[in-house]
C-alpha cells in the first residue's frame, strides 16, 4: 500500500505482507459478536474515526475515544482479520497496524499482538516474585 507523504514528517517505508488464511481465521476468531453496537464510537456519526492523513489532532481525538472502550480489542482484531487499510480501529493508526501485520506473520502470537496494541501500559505491569 503507498501512502501519501506527510510535510515535515519521516516516511517510514516497508512492505506490508499479507496475513495468511490461518491468521485472519484466527483474528476473526476473537471478535465479539455485535461489537460494533458496544463500541464507543456507536454514537458518533461523522468522520471522526477516518481523520486526514496529515490532521494529528483529529486522529488523536479519535485515539483517545478508543482508550476505554470496552470493544477496543474486537474492533482490532476485525480490522486486522477484514484487511482495513483506512482509519482508526480498536485504538491504532493505519501505519500501527501494518507494524502488527508484519509481527504476525514474523509469527508473534495473536493474543500477545492483540494484547500489546490494546492493553493499557498500567495493566501490563507485572509483579516481581
Amino acid at each position: 500500500m503507498i501512502r501519501p507523504q506527510v510535510p515535515g514528517q519521516l516516511e517510514l517505508v516497508f512492505e506490508v505482507p499479507e496475513l495468511t488464511n490461518e491468521l485472519r481465521a484466527e483474528l476473526a476468531a476473537r471478535v465479539l459478536p455485535g461489537w460494533a453496537s458496544m463500541g464507543a464510537c456507536r454514537s458518533v456519526a461523522d468522520d471522526t474515526w477516518f481523520p486526514e492523513l496529515e490532521d494529528t489532532t483529529s486522529k488523536a481525538v479519535a485515539l483517545d475515544r478508543c482508550g476505554f472502550c470496552p470493544v477496543r480489542r474486537s474492533c482490532l482484531a476485525h480490522a486486522l482479520s477484514t484487511g482495513e487499510e483506512y482509519g482508526v480501529w480498536g485504538g491504532t493508526t493505519e501505519l500501527q497496524r501494518d507494524v502488527l501485520v508484519r509481527d504476525l506473520v514474523d509469527g508473534a502470537p495473536v493474543v500477545d499482538a492483540l494484547d500489546g496494541a490494546t492493553l493499557l501500559p498500567e495493566f501490563l505491569w507485572r509483579q516481581a516474585s
